[in-house]
């Protein structure tokens, strides 16, 4: 793609391509998968060491680099002392044996889109009226510490430092050990004040290939409902216990399980449920299960719908606890309700790419990204390239090099507008 029809506007190089795929060859060689997947969990051996080479590019190309107490990586670029700063960027971690696009390719392309404008910048006629950071968000995908987007989160005070610093991972480690462990419990992060945050990811769905567009702009998100539920039984012999005796915190799990999914059916395409982890004890393949918890997830864009839905299976607990003769409780509860994304920046990301002749379509997202937390704290903008068959959290995640390309380009593109022109409007309205 190219912009060479606007005179002296930044644009992507060939050699900005070639920094952002050796970037991203490095980032799916730390943590890789015999699957081709990525298997890099927040506060692991190699988490650290992914952020160590990531710290290592930053300072190669110019970039200051902070580290803020729950380990978030800060890549700086000051070109105005004292303006707003553009923070673009996505997470690290992965999920277990998880995709190598999911995150690192946010990272990267923030990484390398800032480098390659800091450095036009340098050389156009043009004053820059913002400066530049790239971020790395730590435990964005929640799967080893619970909740997910918990760096994104303290960054922006939705979540108090201490409590996510204690989040614990089933081995029983916290969040903060883990990082100190790797080496990176920072320090407080110098005030920072945003002009806006903008987020490159894969779709992680299959909207983008089926409308054949080649981006996306999320204009909102589903809420999401998110429970911890716990079945307390009887442990017991797996032979010789009667069976109408028996106080089985498995047999309710998976009862559980099967009306979850019931409720997914009842109402079509506008609610997605899961249960996507059970934990058991003592999980042995002779014994009757004494305690199970499951990770249930109720989500939809509409927030009466999930309220009452978790009320109605709360209802749905307690007779299947009834029936199973087991005791039920809800260890932790989640709503993460719906958000509206900024419109004037969906509007100029809209136009940036109509202007690079990429195909693009506002869109929801259905899961949840840094930039939703994000967006409570200043306007943020978060954009899709398509993710093949719709298939993410997966070895076999894959988006196509000329996609990668097209949405660099256009995080490059919207970077410098909002970098030379913060507060102008849109030239063109394309919704």
């Amino acid at each position: 793609m190219s912009t060479s029809s606007i005179p002296a506007w930044p644009r992507m190089t060939a050699s900005d391509y070639q920094a952002f795929e050796a970037l991203f060859a490095q980032s799916s060689a730390i943590g890789a998968t015999r699957g081709g997947g990525l298997h890099r969990l927040a506060g692991s051996a190699d988490d650290g060491a992914m952020r160590d080479a990531f710290c290592r590019w930053l300072r190669q190309q110019g970039f200051t680099v902070h580290i803020d107490p729950i380990g978030n990586i800060f890549g700086l670029l000051t070109l105005r002392p004292g303006a707003p700063w553009l923070l673009c960027g996505s997470h690290l971690d992965s999920q277990p044996a998880g995709g190598r696009f999911d995150g690192a390719v946010g990272v990267m392309a923030g990484a390398v889109a800032m480098a390659s404008l800091a450095r036009q910048l340098n050389v156009l006629p043009r004053a820059a009226q913002c400066n530049l950071a790239v971020v790395n968000w730590t435990n964005e995908e929640g799967a080893r510490f619970q909740p997910s987007l918990i760096g994104s989160s303290v960054f922006t005070g939705a979540s108090p430092l201490d409590v996510a610093l204690n989040c614990r991972d089933a081995q029983g480690i916290t969040l903060g050990e883990a990082l100190e462990r790797i080496g990176y419990r920072g320090t407080v992060l110098p005030e920072m004040p945003l002009a806006a945050y903008i987020e490159l990811h894969v779709e992680q769905g299959p909207q983008l290939e089926q409308q054949k567009t080649q981006l996306g702009v999320v204009t909102a998100t589903w809420a999401a409902l998110k429970w911890q539920v716990t079945f307390h039984g009887e442990q017991n012999h797996t032979g010789p216990s009667l069976m109408a005796c028996r106080r089985d915190a498995l047999l309710a799990a998976a009862k559980t399980i099967v009306a979850v999914r019931e409720e997914a059916d009842k109402y079509g395409l506008a609610l997605h449920t899961s249960v996507g982890r059970i934990e058991t004890t003592p999980n042995s393949p002779n014994v009757v299960t004494r305690e199970a918890t499951l990770f249930i997830e109720f989500r939809s864009a509409d927030e009466a719908l999930l309220a009452a839905i978790g009320e109605q299976f709360t209802q749905t607990l307690q007779q299947i606890a009834q029936a199973t003769a087991t005791d039920v409780s809800l260890k932790a509860s989640q709503l993460r309700p719906p958000q509206q994304l900024d419109a004037a920046l969906v509007q100029r990301a809209l136009t940036q790419a109509a202007r690079l002749g990429i195909s693009a379509m506002p869109m929801h997202t259905v899961a949840g990204h840094d930039a939703i937390s994000l967006s409570y704290h200043c306007p943020s903008c978060l954009l899709f390239v398509p993710s093949q068959d719709g298939l993410s959290h997966n070895e076999r995640e894959f988006t196509a090099q000329d996609d990668l390309h097209r949405g660099l380009d256009v995080l490059l593109a919207l970077l410098a507008d909002l970098c030379l022109h913060p507060t102008a409007q849109p030239e063109v309205s394309v919704c």
